[in-house]
């Protein structure tokens, strides 16, 4: 007969995990095995029914140290439960409210294995939430999230980005004019109204991940070069305890040294993403400049200047197409709105001097600020005037335009002998809330990333 107080016929809800009542500690009567149970309401049919769905399958098949492990899904009438694995440890959250904020270099190991485990998810489609109350340090040494897929909107990269700030400072970050304390066990971390400012080696990075605007957000190549190097190459490979200090043993002295060393290396070498700085027309939006060569023996491939995953990234479909000395890449879902909907083009143009690549480029620059009509004669309409960008290149422009049917937005750069212009353009008369701006800087930054490895 079966067992009305087992899930399933199965499952055996043991205790609360979470204050909400959402989260079980369980046990597996079948195999006789500890298991947790969350459980997720289903929204009525539709759209969002179908992406909480894909995502579940995605989760299903997601098998990494690092994420705890989707073993079975109930289906009930207006709920999922989900049988995740057990994982035993403490929140990143519970962990500093208990113990104090955690050296630097342990928290950039922590960041390097959450980097791990997002990318291994995004692999399968699946996001994943990497907040300080989902990430789980274990005695044995593992760091896992233990979130249920994303469901809705998230930014991983911010959540990393108030991880590592948690994780060093043993507070909340305030980034919004509300400010939530973040809560472990039902007591506060930190009272409300705390800035968002990091200190120590972290701090830049930390700073750039909670950026308001997206596209002043690094990337996760930066991220990942920022934390590495700050965690010991011995440090890498073996487990610890989350506090503890792990590694080969070193005199103080060498100690001290490869902390100077770190520190110095983040003063002199963060260079891969934007500051809001003050440009020479009064622009808002600059960088830091990035180490590029004195001079290219060769015009690179437009089409290898970003990732497959940086497309993907822009909501653009991974394998662009070629014409000229033009790279196209379309929306990775021609079924979308057109409002969902974006095209990215870079060209890149190789001189035989600096010189003429300055001619050529005050001529690209002459001919944005002029156009006042597309390719087939539709009227065009500048949003705001051609200005000029600090700290992109040796010179640097942005452009943005509509028609009245897609907006572009546009950054043309010289760097030494090369001139290279991305437009980034989506299916909508405005672009609100910057989205459309946002990506086509963050494209630039990514190809000076790429130029600057150039020998």
């Amino acid at each position: 007969m079966t067992d009305p107080s087992l899930l399933a016929g199965r499952y055996r809800m043991l205790e609360r995990r979470d204050r909400a009542g959402t989260s079980w500690r369980s046990r597996d009567e079948l195999l006789r095995r500890d298991v947790t149970i969350s459980e997720v309401p289903l929204p009525p049919p539709g759209p969002s029914r179908d992406r909480l769905l894909h995502q579940i399958r995605a989760a299903a098949g997601l098998r990494h140290p690092g994420v705890t492990a989707l073993h079975d899904v109930i289906s009930g009438s207006d709920r999922l439960w989900l049988i995740m694995e057990s994982v035993e440890g403490r929140s990143l959250l519970q962990y500093v409210r208990a113990d104090g904020p955690l050296p630097a270099e342990r928290a950039a190991e922590i960041g390097l294995r959450v980097l791990d485990a997002l990318a291994a998810a995004r692999e399968l489609g699946v996001h994943l939430a990497a907040a300080p109350d989902s990430v789980l340090l274990t005695p044995d040494g593992r760091v896992v999230l233990t979130g249920v897929a994303a469901l809705g909107s998230t930014d991983e990269l911010r959540d990393l980005g108030s991880t590592l700030f948690t994780a060093v400072e043993g507070r909340a970050p305030h980034t919004g004019p509300r400010p939530a304390p973040l809560t472990a066990g039902g007591t506060p971390l930190a009272e409300p109204g705390g800035d968002s400012t990091a200190s120590g080696p972290l701090a830049p990075l930390v700073e750039e991940l909670l950026a308001a605007g997206p596209g002043h957000r690094p990337d996760a190549t930066s991220v990942r070069l920022t934390l590495e190097r700050l965690v010991p190459r011995p440090a890498r490979g073996g487990h610890r305890e989350p506090g503890a200090g792990g590694g080969p043993r070193r005199t103080p002295l060498l100690a001290v040294a490869a902390a100077a060393l770190a520190v110095l290396l983040l003063g002199t070498a963060y260079w891969f993403w934007p500051r809001p700085t003050e440009s020479t027309t009064g622009s808002t939006t600059g960088s830091a400049p990035v180490a590029l060569p004195t001079a290219f023996a060769h015009t690179p491939d437009p089409c290898t200047l970003i990732s497959a995953q940086q497309a993907d990234d822009l909501a653009l479909d991974t394998t662009p197409t070629e014409e000229n000395k033009e790279c196209k890449w379309a929306t990775n879902d021609p079924d979308q709105p057109p409002n969902l909907r974006y095209t990215l083009w870079i060209s890149a143009f190789g001189f035989t001097s600096d010189e003429a690549a300055r001619r050529n480029y005050a001529r690209f620059l002459k001919e944005a600020r002029e156009r006042t009509r597309t390719d087939v004669g539709a009227a065009l309409t500048h949003v705001k005037p051609v200005e000029a960008l600090a700290g992109i290149g040796s010179e640097a422009y942005r452009n943005e335009v509509t028609n009245g049917l897609t907006y572009n937005s546009s950054v043309g750069f010289r760097a030494a002998n090369l001139v290279i212009i991305v437009q980034y353009q989506r299916g909508v008369p405005e672009d609100a809330n910057g989205t459309t701006g946002e990506g086509a800087l963050r494209t630039t930054r990514w190809i000076l990333e790429r130029l600057s490895r150039e020998s």
